[in-house]
């Protein structure tokens, strides 16, 4: 059993860590894009962004071509092969657990995604942005909570469509049980909410740091532990971490758009094969 000791000092250095880096990136703040059309503070108009990105989401597949929708109907693809795997998948996750993964997972790479570490980053960002008064760092503070806050919100409403059992929820666990709209809040399996939260920030902050290889490295490594440590906990099947890491990139994309644009928000698929989110300029 791991020490609790052990486990609140691991935390304390984690945090300790997320803090650090925030001061030692301060130099980069003045090398980043000037986005001169997000707030800076959580007024009116940082509220209302939620709503303009959230309208512009929903109706984004009517504006899709046919290169959007082979692209998408690939991602769908790649989902459906998981789902066909699923218990296999699982099978091997549960095989081969220890201690010291157990421990890295609850401490170290699930609070990404729960919050718990993202709520202290963007938290230290903001402060810094206040005391040093520097706007960037305290727009790079509410995008990320944009980011993670608009995961959350999608993940759920999906989530609450479909009603898919979690591996855990039924003795033997059925990747093909879905209960449907409309039966209650107990099955919440699909998407995996807190694979879509941390890839929605990673793929934000990859963003913003796009000249600096390794914030995107580090973001996406936590982003895809965040999704193995769910199928590692039998609490999601591979494809609920598929689909929320698509759905994830896709919402980190729009609120990059809304930071750093002031055009017109719409739903695509990037240049590189993978769903995103962006501003139609007219």
């Amino acid at each position: 059993m791991t020490n609790p000791t052990t486990s609140y000092r691991s935390i304390i250095i984690i945090l300790v860590a997320l803090f650090a880096s925030i001061f030692l990136s301060q130099n980069i703040f003045s090398q980043l894009v000037d986005f001169k059309n997000y707030s800076y503070k959580p007024d009116k108009e940082y509220i209302v962004s939620y709503w303009t990105a959230t309208k512009r989401i929903a109706t984004g597949p009517i504006h899709w071509k046919k290169k959007e929708w082979i692209i998408a109907g690939s991602v769908a693809a790649a989902g459906i092969t998981l789902y066909v795997f699923d218990d296999e998948i699982r099978k091997v996750f549960q095989k081969n657990k220890n201690s010291s993964l157990d421990f890295t997972s609850k401490y170290i790479i699930e609070p990404w995604g729960s919050g718990l570490y993202p709520a202290a980053l963007f938290g230290g960002y903001y402060i810094y942005g206040l005391a040093a008064k520097d706007k960037r760092a305290r727009q790079i503070a509410l995008g990320g909570t944009q980011a993670f806050v608009m995961a959350a919100i999608t993940s759920q409403i999906v989530k609450h469509i479909f009603h898919r059992h979690r591996p855990s929820q039924d003795i033997p666990p059925n990747p093909r049980l879905w209960e449907g709209p409309f039966t209650g809040s107990k099955y919440t399996a699909f998407p995996s909410g807190h694979t879509t939260a941390a890839f929605a920030m990673a793929s934000m902050m990859s963003k913003v740091y796009k000249d600096y290889v390794w914030v995107g490295i580090v973001s996406y490594g936590i982003a895809t532990g965040v999704g193995l440590s769910r199928i590692y906990d039998n609490v999601h099947w591979s494809s609920d971490v598929f689909i929320g890491a698509a759905l994830g990139y896709a919402i980190g994309q729009t609120v990059y758009t809304l930071m750093s644009s002031d055009s017109k928000l719409s739903l695509g698929v990037s240049e590189t094969g993978g769903i995103s989110l962006a501003y139609r300029i007219e």
